[in-house]
C-alpha cells in the first residue's frame, strides 16, 4: 500500500512539473527592439552658397549707328562668380527627383574693341549681379544625386559704341545703353549628402545670351549688339530642411 502511495505521489509531481514547463513555454518572450535605421530622402527645402568662375567663348560685336560698315568685335574678360542659392526637392520614387532652384550671384565681365573698317570703338559690360530660376530633374543613388536643370537668367548689360570722325580729331558720335536682359540657363551637376542636413555640389551652367539685341536712343538712331553665351562652373554647399515635418 505504501509503495502504491509513493508511485502516485511521484506521478503527480511529474505531471505538475510538466504543466509548469508548458506554461512557461506559452508565455510571450520579450526582447529589446533593434534601433530603427532612418531612411534617407532628398525631399525638402534647402539654402546654400557657391563660388566659381565664368567666361565667354564667343566674341561680342557692336554695329556703329553712325557708320554701319564699322563693327567692332572683342572678347569678354573672365569673372569670379559667387552668391547664394535656394530651392526645393521632391523625391517621388526610389531613384527620381524633381525640384526648382533659384540663385543670385555676383558676376562682372567686360570687353572693348576697335573696328578695323572705320574709326569705331565698342564696349560691353555684364553685371555686377545676375539671377537664374530653373527646374531640376535628378537621378538618386542613395546619397548621391546627378541632375540636369533648365530655366531663365536675368542680367544687366551696359553697351556702348563711339564713332570717330578723323577730320574732327576725336570721337564725336556716342551711343550707350543700360538694360536688363533675359536669357536661358541650362546645365547639370552632381550633389553628395555627407550628412542628413548638409550636401556639397559641383555644377556647370550655360547662360544663353548669344543673340542680337537692338537698342534705340529715341531719336531714330539704333545700335545692334551681339552678345555671346557665358559658361559657368561652380562648387557649393547646401543646408536642407523639410517644412512639412516641421509643421507636423
Amino acid at each position: 500500500m505504501r509503495k502504491i502511495s509513493l508511485l502516485v505521489a511521484a506521478a503527480a509531481s511529474l505531471a505538475f512539473a510538466g504543466a509548469a514547463s508548458a506554461a512557461d513555454m506559452a508565455r510571450p518572450v520579450y526582447t529589446k527592439a533593434a534601433p530603427m535605421v532612418p531612411v534617407w530622402s532628398w525631399t525638402g527645402s534647402y539654402i546654400g552658397g557657391y563660388v566659381g568662375g565664368a567666361f565667354s567663348t564667343k566674341n561680342y560685336t557692336n554695329t556703329d549707328p553712325f557708320n554701319v560698315s564699322a563693327t567692332p568685335g572683342y572678347s569678354m574678360s573672365s569673372s569670379f562668380i559667387g552668391g547664394y542659392t535656394g530651392g526645393y526637392n521632391y523625391q517621388f520614387s526610389p531613384n527620381w527627383l524633381i525640384g526648382y532652384e533659384g540663385e543670385t550671384g555676383y558676376i562682372h565681365m567686360k570687353g572693348t574693341g576697335l573696328s578695323a573698317v572705320a574709326p569705331a570703338f565698342g564696349t560691353a559690360e555684364i553685371g555686377n549681379y545676375y539671377s537664374t530660376w530653373t527646374a531640376r530633374l535628378g537621378y538618386v543613388m542613395d546619397k548621391s544625386l546627378i541632375y540636369a536643370k533648365g530655366g531663365v537668367v536675368l542680367a544687366r548689360f551696359d553697351t556702348g559704341i563711339y564713332s570717330g570722325v578723323p577730320a574732327a580729331g576725336g570721337w564725336t558720335g556716342a551711343f550707350t545703353s543700360h538694360k536688363y536682359e533675359f536669357g536661358y540657363a541650362v546645365g547639370g551637376g552632381w550633389e553628395y549628402a555627407f550628412d542628413p542636413k548638409w550636401s556639397v555640389k559641383a555644377e556647370y551652367e550655360y547662360l544663353g545670351f548669344d543673340r542680337d539685341f537692338t537698342y534705340n536712343n529715341g531719336a531714330g538712331v539704333a545700335s545692334t549688339t551681339h552678345f555671346g553665351g557665358i559658361h559657368t562652373g561652380k562648387v557649393g554647399l547646401n543646408y536642407k530642411w523639410d517644412w512639412f515635418s516641421m509643421l507636423r
